[in-house]
């Protein structure tokens, strides 16, 4: 069928290697000792992000799994990063979040279209633990449709400088970030919306304030630049924030990328992103269904667990298979991005793990609710969290009404419907 890709290559070997299996291990302790359930609920209710956790998970080597070996990583791919965000997220998806923002939208993105000296700079401060990235994107007057709504500018100066001027919305991290990754107009080029964006990397000044917790709500990032915390449902422990940027002064090594193809530099890493927010997605799952099947096996009802109930078994069992689906498309989309990352099957998959595993992670919140009843709707319990934070992810970093899109347009060749 013309306009219609069906050609995906399958991967039949499942297994890990001995290296993957250790850092999972490794991990595995690393999480029980540095961030236990109960420390976790401790954060999320203060609304604090332990920086001192994210440095030492540099210090473990963990940062670094995907980078190259010359900036301090270990040489591994798409696959170490989906392995390691899964199992963060299990019990933590707010720092598989971090990871989000930090490896993929920010080290990622350097890696891949930085200069050398950006590369040197940036790279070896975030693989040990030291830096961390937010990504300023989205705007007040839409997400999804950024190319349409995206109206702050950067201004080229006679000397060759650039004045800054907008506001940002859901900028997730900026307290405890050292960089913001920018993205602003330089250039009109009529009809042509995608072109003319450039992204600028801001570093925090010594003046700004690193860490917010709870109603502290106005801080400075740098000369500038201001941001407000917005309170939401779910998240609490990685915050987000409105962003004004009034006046800013930029230089051109500050540009990310080739000046007025930002958007296309974004795209590249797309493929990324959705696969390692599918990843948190699949980790958050995992912990609900662990969670909710040690309560049934301990919690009594008529004289036995309520897990001997077909009633809440069938709900555990449908919660395992929906995780093991989401597992298996999750792990294809990063084989074939890590084997083949320009066929354009691979976004298309990407795009389909995204769509397919926050759905199934949405449905286990809501039946491990279910299952905890009137204990899993008390703060006592992690279930509560589980079903705060994954709410957003149904719909950011990309919504899932946009992925469909997608891949109606790529797989089945139809007319772009928006």
């Amino acid at each position: 069928m013309a306009g219609m890709i069906t050609d995906f290559m399958i991967p039949v070997d499942f297994g890990l290697s001995e290296e993957r299996k250790m850092m999972l291990d490794m991990l595995k302790k690393f999480k029980e000792k540095e961030t236990p359930k109960e420390k976790i609920a401790e954060w999320d209710e203060a609304n604090h992000f332990p920086v001192d956790v994210w440095k030492k998970l540099g210090q473990e080597g963990i940062l670094g799994a995907c980078f190259p070996e010359q900036y301090g990583g270990t040489g591994g791919n798409i696959i170490d990063e989906t392995l390691i965000t899964e199992e963060i997220s299990n019990g933590f998806s707010a720092m598989g979040l971090a990871y989000l923002t930090g490896v993929c939208f920010g080290g990622m993105s350097i890696l891949h279209y930085g200069t050398d000296k950006q590369k040197e700079y940036y790279l070896p401060k975030l693989i040990a633990g030291d830096w961390n990235f937010a990504l300023s994107l989205t705007e007040p007057g839409g997400g999804t449709d950024i190319l349409g709504a995206l109206k702050s500018r950067a201004v080229e100066q006679p000397d060759g400088t650039f004045i800054a001027n907008g506001s940002k919305i859901f900028t997730t991290g900026l307290h405890v970030a050292n960089t913001d990754v920018f993205i602003a107009r330089t250039d009109d080029v009529p009809g042509k919306p995608a072109q003319g964006l450039t992204i600028f990397l801001i570093d925090r000044d010594n003046i700004g304030q690193q860490e917010i917790d709870g109603d502290l709500l106005n801080q400075r990032f740098c000369q500038g630049i201001t941001y407000h915390k917005i309170k939401k449902l779910g998240s609490h422990i990685l915050a987000s924030f409105e962003v004004s940027f009034e006046d800013v002064k930029l230089t051109k090594e500050q540009i990310l990328g080739e000046r007025g193809r930002g958007w296309y530099n974004l795209l590249a890493t797309l493929n990324n992103e959705r696969i390692v927010c599918s990843a948190i997605c699949l980790g958050l799952a995992q912990g609900c269904l662990e969670e909710a099947n040690q309560y049934a096996k301990e919690r009594e009802a008529f004289g036995k667990p309520i897990g001997q109930f077909q009633a809440i078994q069938h709900q555990l069992a449908d919660m395992a298979t929906e995780i093991e689906l989401s597992r298996l498309i999750t792990y294809k989309a990063a084989w074939m991005q890590a084997n083949n990352p320009k066929d354009p099957s691979v976004g298309v998959i990407a795009s389909m793990a995204k769509m397919y595993t926050s759905d199934a992670a949405f449905r286990c919140t809501d039946r491990a609710m279910r299952i905890l009843a009137g204990y899993g709707f008390t703060m006592e319990y992690h279930i509560q969290r589980y079903y705060r934070d994954i709410r957003q992810l149904v719909f950011a970093p990309i919504t899932n009404e946009m992925c469909r899109n997608y891949i109606g347009q790529v797989m089945l060749g139809q007319n772009k419907s928006y």
